[in-house]
Protein backbone atom coordinates (compact mmCIF):
# COMPACT_ATOMS: atom_id res chain seq x y z
CA UNK A 1 0.00 0.00 0.00
CA UNK A 2 2.77 2.56 0.82
CA UNK A 3 4.59 1.61 -2.35
CA UNK A 4 1.07 2.60 -4.20
CA UNK A 5 1.09 5.75 -2.57
CA UNK A 6 4.71 6.19 -3.09
CA UNK A 7 4.73 5.46 -6.94
CA UNK A 8 1.17 7.79 -7.27
CA UNK A 9 2.89 10.71 -5.33
CA UNK A 10 6.29 10.26 -7.73
CA UNK A 11 4.30 10.94 -10.93
CA UNK A 12 5.29 7.67 -12.24
CA UNK A 13 3.06 4.69 -13.84
CA UNK A 14 3.20 1.43 -12.43
CA UNK A 15 6.02 0.42 -15.18
CA UNK A 16 8.53 3.04 -14.36
CA UNK A 17 7.76 5.45 -16.89
CA UNK A 18 7.32 8.75 -16.50
CA UNK A 19 4.12 10.57 -16.93
CA UNK A 20 4.32 13.28 -20.29
CA UNK A 21 3.72 16.82 -18.60
CA UNK A 22 0.40 18.00 -19.40
CA UNK A 23 -0.02 20.07 -22.43
CA UNK A 24 -0.36 23.48 -21.14
CA UNK A 25 -3.70 25.37 -21.21
CA UNK A 26 -3.92 28.14 -23.56
CA UNK A 27 -4.67 31.56 -22.04
CA UNK A 28 -8.41 32.31 -21.20
CA UNK A 29 -10.10 34.68 -23.69
CA UNK A 30 -10.10 37.68 -21.87
CA UNK A 31 -13.77 39.30 -22.28
CA UNK A 32 -16.00 41.35 -20.41
CA UNK A 33 -16.95 43.86 -18.74
CA UNK A 34 -14.45 44.05 -16.04
CA UNK A 35 -11.12 43.47 -18.21
CA UNK A 36 -12.46 45.94 -20.51
CA UNK A 37 -12.75 48.60 -17.75
CA UNK A 38 -9.58 47.43 -16.78
CA UNK A 39 -7.86 48.22 -19.62
CA UNK A 40 -10.16 51.65 -19.82
CA UNK A 41 -8.88 52.55 -16.38
CA UNK A 42 -5.61 52.45 -17.24
CA UNK A 43 -5.51 54.56 -20.25
CA UNK A 44 -7.67 57.10 -17.92
CA UNK A 45 -4.90 56.81 -15.62
CA UNK A 46 -2.21 57.54 -18.00
CA UNK A 47 -4.08 60.32 -19.53
CA UNK A 48 -4.52 62.20 -15.69
CA UNK A 49 -0.73 61.68 -15.73
CA UNK A 50 -0.48 63.81 -19.07
CA UNK A 51 1.65 60.45 -20.35
CA UNK A 52 0.49 60.72 -24.01
CA UNK A 53 2.70 58.32 -25.23
CA UNK A 54 1.75 55.25 -22.43
CA UNK A 55 -1.88 56.18 -23.59
CA UNK A 56 -0.71 56.37 -26.83
CA UNK A 57 0.16 52.49 -25.84
CA UNK A 58 -3.64 51.23 -25.59
CA UNK A 59 -4.28 51.93 -29.27
CA UNK A 60 -4.01 49.31 -31.88
CA UNK A 61 -1.65 50.19 -34.89
CA UNK A 62 -4.71 51.42 -37.55
CA UNK A 63 -6.75 52.21 -34.79
CA UNK A 64 -10.46 53.72 -36.04
CA UNK A 65 -11.33 57.14 -34.18
CA UNK A 66 -14.37 58.03 -34.51
CA UNK A 67 -15.78 61.25 -33.25
CA UNK A 68 -18.03 62.04 -36.00
CA UNK A 69 -15.14 62.26 -38.74
CA UNK A 70 -13.92 58.51 -38.86
CA UNK A 71 -9.88 58.25 -39.60
CA UNK A 72 -7.23 55.44 -38.69
CA UNK A 73 -4.18 56.32 -36.49
CA UNK A 74 -1.24 55.52 -38.59
CA UNK A 75 1.50 54.40 -35.70
CA UNK A 76 2.73 55.59 -32.02
CA UNK A 77 2.33 59.18 -33.23
CA UNK A 78 -0.68 59.35 -34.49
CA UNK A 79 -1.86 58.29 -31.31
CA UNK A 80 0.16 60.25 -29.20
CA UNK A 81 -1.60 63.42 -30.97
CA UNK A 82 -5.06 62.01 -30.90
CA UNK A 83 -4.57 61.57 -26.87
CA UNK A 84 -2.89 64.85 -26.38
CA UNK A 85 -5.62 66.39 -28.27
CA UNK A 86 -8.86 65.81 -26.00
CA UNK A 87 -9.76 68.60 -23.93
CA UNK A 88 -11.42 67.05 -21.16
CA UNK A 89 -10.11 64.25 -18.29
CA UNK A 90 -13.23 61.86 -17.64
CA UNK A 91 -13.64 59.36 -14.94
CA UNK A 92 -15.25 55.90 -16.00
CA UNK A 93 -18.58 55.89 -15.33
CA UNK A 94 -20.50 52.82 -16.70
CA UNK A 95 -19.01 49.60 -18.93
CA UNK A 96 -21.12 47.94 -21.09
CA UNK A 97 -20.84 44.55 -22.87
CA UNK A 98 -22.34 44.66 -25.92
CA UNK A 99 -22.74 41.51 -28.69
CA UNK A 100 -19.26 40.62 -29.87
CA UNK A 101 -16.14 42.26 -28.97
CA UNK A 102 -17.48 46.13 -28.51
CA UNK A 103 -18.56 47.71 -25.09
CA UNK A 104 -20.19 50.76 -24.61
CA UNK A 105 -18.14 52.80 -21.56
CA UNK A 106 -19.98 56.11 -20.24
CA UNK A 107 -17.55 59.23 -18.79
CA UNK A 108 -18.08 61.81 -16.73
CA UNK A 109 -15.93 64.83 -18.16
CA UNK A 110 -14.08 67.15 -15.94
CA UNK A 111 -11.61 69.95 -16.41
CA UNK A 112 -8.53 68.80 -18.33
CA UNK A 113 -5.83 70.45 -20.76
CA UNK A 114 -8.61 72.35 -22.45
CA UNK A 115 -10.56 74.01 -19.59
CA UNK A 116 -13.74 73.22 -17.71
CA UNK A 117 -15.62 70.16 -19.21
CA UNK A 118 -18.65 68.61 -17.86
CA UNK A 119 -21.46 66.31 -18.49
CA UNK A 120 -21.70 62.28 -19.71
CA UNK A 121 -19.88 61.07 -23.00
CA UNK A 122 -20.25 57.70 -24.43
CA UNK A 123 -17.23 55.87 -26.52
CA UNK A 124 -17.92 52.40 -28.31
CA UNK A 125 -14.39 50.54 -27.79
CA UNK A 126 -13.77 47.77 -29.29
CA UNK A 127 -10.70 46.02 -27.26
CA UNK A 128 -8.74 43.50 -28.50
CA UNK A 129 -5.46 42.22 -26.56
CA UNK A 130 -5.63 44.89 -24.49
CA UNK A 131 -5.67 47.56 -27.37
CA UNK A 132 -8.51 50.10 -28.63
CA UNK A 133 -9.08 48.58 -32.29
CA UNK A 134 -12.28 50.87 -32.25
CA UNK A 135 -12.95 54.60 -30.16
CA UNK A 136 -15.88 55.79 -31.34
CA UNK A 137 -17.02 58.65 -29.53
CA UNK A 138 -21.37 58.32 -29.50
CA UNK A 139 -23.17 61.84 -30.81
CA UNK A 140 -24.00 63.68 -27.37
CA UNK A 141 -27.40 63.24 -26.19
CA UNK A 142 -30.06 66.20 -26.57
CA UNK A 143 -31.46 67.25 -23.38
CA UNK A 144 -34.92 66.14 -22.75
CA UNK A 145 -36.83 69.45 -23.15
CA UNK A 146 -39.95 70.55 -20.50
CA UNK A 147 -38.71 70.45 -16.55
CA UNK A 148 -37.18 67.75 -15.13
CA UNK A 149 -39.41 65.88 -12.81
Amino acid sequence: MVALLLLALSGCEEDGESRPDPEPLPPPVQRGAEYERRVIRGWLLALQRDDYAGAAGFFADGALIDQGEPYRLRGPAAARIFNASLPCRADLAEVEDEPGPRSLASFRLREGPGGPCSGIVKVRFTIREGKFTEWRQLPEEPEPPGPVV
